[in-house]
């Protein structure tokens, strides 16, 4: 407990500020939702859409696709590779988003989004991507430069969600009741609240030293679950295993339920408004599965809508990661491994 009140540490451990970032992201959801709004979409009523990006940038798409599961009436896919599908055509629409505008694989897509005639349009704070874009007119929202692209979620996630507000049965979308959910919740994850009022330091505490294993829902909180896993492992640089119900309860629950794992401590994000056939399943699954693991903590996001809910999860899901890594002395921006994969397929040393 006293490594999470020791504001000393806390300030040593992190020294490109990724608190900041923590911060700041409610402030930067409003306005980037109203930036992708306003962007005139090459094609606004489109056969489909497919949404392509890698890593921190990608994992906004996952949101919308779980988000919208419900409302859009027009189909959403992701894409994590650096070419699109042969089924993609002039009907279609492509959204890119690449927060440093040079992301080889999302590149990939783009000029092939160009070669094919495909209307796409981009989200990124530059590089190459503006380039193209500048170049051949293609429709696009800027975001701010500067940041990891896991700690830009606040401008690529909802200036995203601007875009696809235009699609039909999107319209109405409002970021106002997750700014006012976030800031409230800032209040109680800040550094300075001590351990013991503070719900996300007492949750890092819970899985400090355990292999956190986090299970989402489809289609409400499966992309959450990716979320804390990607934060927890770049952040924190822990191993966390994830899995999504109710496909788990097809497969995983076996390993998990034959013998006891004292190092996992299981991390459950629900929804209230998940099936109820879903939730007995859950329930049940739970209850065979809590004796074998160390702990298991059940979460629901706070907030009336859908989208409130979702990014209340993924808010304490950031803090905690960072809290983990303050607990176990590491700075949580540097990704070096990636970087130096990165300096290795660019030919160098």
């Amino acid at each position: 407990m006293q490594l999470l009140n020791d504001s000393a540490r806390m300030t040593a451990t992190d020294p490109a500020g990724m608190f900041d970032y923590l911060f700041r992201l409610p402030e930067v959801a409003e306005a980037a939702f109203a930036r992708g709004r306003a962007v005139v979409m090459p094609n606004a009523r489109p056969r489909q859409v497919l949404i392509g990006g890698m890593g921190g940038s990608a994992i906004s798409g996952d949101l919308a696709r779980n988000l919208l599961f419900d409302r859009c009436a027009v189909p959403l896919s992701v894409n994590r590779h650096s070419q699109l599908p042969a089924y993609l055509g002039s009907d279609d629409l492509v959204i890119l988003l690449s927060y440093s505008g040079n992301t080889a694989e999302t590149l990939g897509c783009l000029e092939a989004a160009i070669a094919r005639k495909i209307p796409v349009a981009l989200v990124t704070s530059g590089g190459r991507f503006g380039e193209l874009a500048r170049e051949h007119g293609l429709p696009f929202v800027s975001v701010e430069p500067g940041w990891q692209p896991r700690a830009a979620l606040g401008e690529l996630y909802f200036s995203l969600l601007g875009l696809l507000s235009q699609l039909p049965g999107v319209e109405g979308l409002d970021p106002a009741a997750v700014v006012k959910q976030l800031r409230a919740e800032r209040e109680t994850y800040l550094p300075e609240v001590p351990t013991e009022k503070n719900p996300a330091k007492q949750l890092a505490q819970a899985l400090g030293g355990k292999t956190p294993v986090v299970f989402g829902v489809y289609p409400s909180t499966e992309a959450v679950a990716t979320r804390w896993k990607c934060q927890i492992n770049e952040n924190s640089k822990v191993t966390v295993l994830a899995n999504v119900f109710p496909e788990l309860t097809h497969n995983e629950i076996v390993n998990l339920a034959a013998r006891a794992h004292p190092e996992h401590a299981m991390v459950i994000l629900r929804d209230p408004e998940d099936p109820e056939l879903l939730a007995r399943q859950l329930d049940i699954a739970r209850d065979i599965l809590r004796p074998q693991v160390a702990a298991v903590h059940e979460l629901v996001g706070g907030g009336s809508d859908k989208l409130t809910r979702q990014m209340s999860l993924v808010y304490l899901g950031d803090y905690v990661s960072v809290y983990l890594a303050t607990m176990a002395g590491v700075d949580p921006t540097p990704v070096e491994a990636i970087s130096v994969l990165k300096r290795r397929m660019a030919g160098q040393a």
